[in-house]
């Protein structure tokens, strides 16, 4: 048992690894995207259109592709391979029904918002210059139709996890970031903001081919079935009843937080979507490749009835992610003007949107740890059928999070009150949700273990603090001013390359254990 405990976290991290150079490719891609963005619209009421009318979908995708419905299914797909042995029969027969309850969601959905879309703008946005209403309504249809594409891959990409299978999921998001950059900057000249469309109708398409045509090889096909008198669609769909309405409220939040922005300075809308797409960047590269494999590690776990295993998994993840994500958070905290600058000042993009960005910025990337820590709890308590107990926890995070913006923007602190809320909401979320996802029964993680590990790592980051502390008090505070220069480029790559240099050695003489894990993957 020992043995498959270890076998089982070795593996994990592996494909973690696999999953974080994928992410991290496609999260550098993320960065050239709102570059080409911010270089081709700047800071604008434009870019403020395409930026605020882009999270629309990408507020959906938690409901219907990598969010909430993900999180409902990927547990009954391993569930049944895992009983088959690695067997497709019943898999297969979910896939027909779960790719027939996409087209009648998605379908419909498309229809409504082209019927209805500028009531939808009007109702969503503080937009008041008709013209940004009339350019934002004519968008959103294009961009819900790359929901829908994005759904099927993201439906494929889980199948693919449930098999062990992380590449191909990973890194066929490469595929939209590349179609919408090379849109925007070959053919904005021509069509304006609708490059962007045409981009993200492209990349998603090819997105959900590629997946699918990696599906083929474990005997998919592309049958759809309307017949929902299914034993696993009923548990998918019990399950994505809870998980739904808790993305709907983290949805409904978001996109608060989006009308607050819209609310306040021209500008702020994109410096908003510009700072979660910075921060998202590292978070996204360590948290969600962990995640994304221990999470039908832990579903496995769970219904082969091994406490220890599963308990072992989650003090893992928990560790591993604070591993990457501490030194990340405090690096980002440090240098968010610089790394704003470097990667988006740059024709309509000028200094004051730089600074807007990293005042913002600064509250997610302290938060980065908690809010990921927040999230792979949710997915133990997925792993474990803890359903509904997780949606009464999302309701108070997501109340807490709108209250403390409100607060923050009426007492004057501006823009730095979104993301101090995000991240203060999700620190008081993490302890009601430790307290609820583990539990003997069902996981059995040594606490005090997993805290002396962490207490290490803290140590272990020291040494990094100290080089941030010296940074700020020696060097001058100006020297990024005039943005994005190749000159500057160096000078930021070369203090990023010090710092995991610097974490790195200190990991190593610290005796960090996902080094260890590195070098078995490269043997």
């Amino acid at each position: 048992m020992a043995n498959r405990e270890r076998h089982t976290a070795r593996d994990a991290a592996s494909n973690s690894l696999v999953i974080m150079i994928c992410t991290l490719a496609s999260r550098l891609l993320g960065i050239v995207k709102a570059r080409a963005i911010a270089t081709v619209f700047g800071a604008t009421g434009i870019a403020d259109v395409i930026n605020f009318t882009f999270n629309i979908p990408n507020n959906f995708r938690k409901l219907f592709a990598e969010g909430a419905l993900s999180s409902a299914y990927i547990p009954v797909f391993t569930a049944s391979i895992t009983k088959e042995e690695g067997g497709t029969a019943t898999s297969r027969a979910l896939l027909a029904r779960m790719q027939g309850f996409q087209l009648l969601i998605t379908v419909p959905l498309v229809l409504l918002t082209w019927m209805w879309r500028e009531p939808i703008i009007l109702f969503l946005s503080d937009f008041s210059d008709p013209a940004s209403i009339r350019l934002s309504s004519e968008l959103l249809v294009y961009f819900m139709i790359f929901l829908g594409s994005i759904s099927f891959a993201a439906l494929y990409g889980g199948v693919l996890q449930s098999h062990g299978s992380f590449f191909t999921a990973a890194a066929a998001p490469l595929i939209f970031s590349l179609s919408v950059i090379g849109s925007v900057y070959l053919l904005s000249d021509r069509f304006g903001a609708y490059s962007m469309a045409l981009g993200v109708v492209v990349g998603g398409t090819l997105q959900a081919i590629v997946t699918y045509w990696r599906l083929r090889k474990y005997g998919y096909t592309m049958l759809i079935s309307f017949n929902f008198a299914n034993p696993e669609f009923k548990r998918v769909m019990k399950g994505w009843a809870p998980v739904t309405i808790t993305a709907v409220i983290a949805i409904v939040t978001q996109q608060i937080a989006f009308y607050f922005a819209s609310s306040l300075s021209e500008g702020t809308v994109t410096a908003f979507s510009n700072a979660i797409i910075l921060w998202q960047a590292p978070y996204g590269i360590f948290y969600t490749a962990i995640a994304t494999v221990f999470f039908p590690a832990m579903v496995s776990a769970f219904h082969r009835k091994a406490p220890q295993e599963l308990g072992a998994l989650i003090s893992k993840g928990m560790l591993y992610i604070a591993t990457f994500l501490i030194p990340a958070a405090l690096v980002l905290t440090v240098l968010r003007n610089e790394t704003t600058a470097v990667l988006l000042q740059s024709g309509r993009f000028n200094l004051r949107d730089t600074m807007e960005t990293g005042r913002i910025l600064i509250w997610f990337s302290i938060g980065m740890p908690i809010v990921a820590w927040y999230g792979f709890m949710q997915r133990v308590c997925f792993s474990t059928n803890k359903f509904t107990t997780t949606l009464v926890v999302g309701i108070v995070v997501s109340a807490l999070d709108i209250f403390i913006t409100w607060l923050g923007i009426r007492l004057g602190y501006g823009s730095p009150s979104l993301s101090f809320a995000n991240s203060l909401s999700y620190a008081i979320g993490i302890l009601v949700l430790w307290c609820i996802a583990v539990r003997r029964q069902h996981a059995q993680v040594h606490a005090k273990v997993l805290a002396g590990d962490l207490a290490k790592l803290l140590v272990a980051n020291i040494p990094l603090a100290t080089l941030a502390f010296i940074y700020i008090r020696l060097t001058s505070p100006s020297w990024w001013h005039d943005g994005s220069t190749w000159s500057n480029a160096l000078v930021l790559l070369g203090l990023y390359s010090l710092a995991v240099l610097s974490t790195v050695v200190s990991y190593r003489l610290a005796g960090i254990e996902f080094l260890s894990v590195l070098k078995r993957k490269e043997r």
